[in-house]
């Protein structure tokens, strides 16, 4: 979907002015501490003397600059089991006779002395 400049810049300067969201917070003061201009709150079940403060949640901004695009990863089709890539096809892939088919590949290929894969896939 295409959006007008204005509101690509528009968007662009929202994320670069809110730093995050501040919430109130209590934050317990032991009685030994003693903190001057500051009005306590005191707990209804533990009488503890309690500083409100507020505390800031920053927010992603990575994560707001890529909102709403979407990252599509690539599955490799030989894991989904859709594609065969064995050049010489012998059985379903896991089966007994495809191992014993793939031993002799093997074999063959190390005997030959070359390095060369039974499977031919060119990756994309």
């Amino acid at each position: 979907m295409a959006t007008s400049p204005i509101l690509r810049d528009f968007q662009r300067a929202i994320i670069n002015w809110f730093d995050g969201i501040a919430i109130p917070d209590a934050i317990d003061v032991p009685d030994d501490r003693v903190i001057d201009g500051v009005d306590y709150v005191y707990g209804v079940g533990d009488r503890q003397r309690k500083v409100m403060t507020e505390k800031v949640l920053k927010f992603n901004r990575k994560a707001l600059r890529r909102m709403g695009k979407r990252k599509v990863e690539r599955v490799d089709p030989r894991y989904k089991g859709g594609d065969d890539t064995m050049i010489i096809k012998v059985g379903k892939p896991g089966s007994d006779e495809r191992k014993k088919a793939l031993a002799e590949q093997y074999g063959a290929i190390l005997a030959s002395g070359e390095e060369v894969s039974p499977f031919g896939w060119d990756g994309e």
